[in-house]
């Protein structure tokens, strides 16, 4: 869990439990691309979905807003998961 501030706001973010077991190591690197986003994030409406684009991986967070702004990271999506339809043109042809 990481817990901070955001402009004049208090910020949570946490991870799912499929997540916390799997990316324990990358912690840090989560909570510092999410922190990338920026105080866009105090914008967002209550129960509104973000991801953060990375090279090798997709990070998806939902914002819940109540006492506290937090954020939950719900999937980690690692580059070999990913769609891309370039690649399988490429493949077909």
């Amino acid at each position: 869990m990481f817990r901070g501030k955001m402009g004049d706001q208090e910020i949570l973010i946490l991870f799912s439990s499929a997540i916390s077991k799997s990316f324990k190591e990358e912690k840090d690197s989560v909570y510092k691309q999410i922190l990338s986003v920026g105080e866009r994030i105090l914008s967002f409406e209550d129960g509104t979905s973000f991801t953060v684009a990375e090279p090798n991986r997709l990070i998806v967070a939902e914002v819940k807003k109540h006492d506290l702004v937090t954020v939950f990271v719900q999937h980690i999506i690692e580059k070999p998961f990913m769609y891309n339809a370039s690649r399988e043109e490429d493949q077909a042809g």
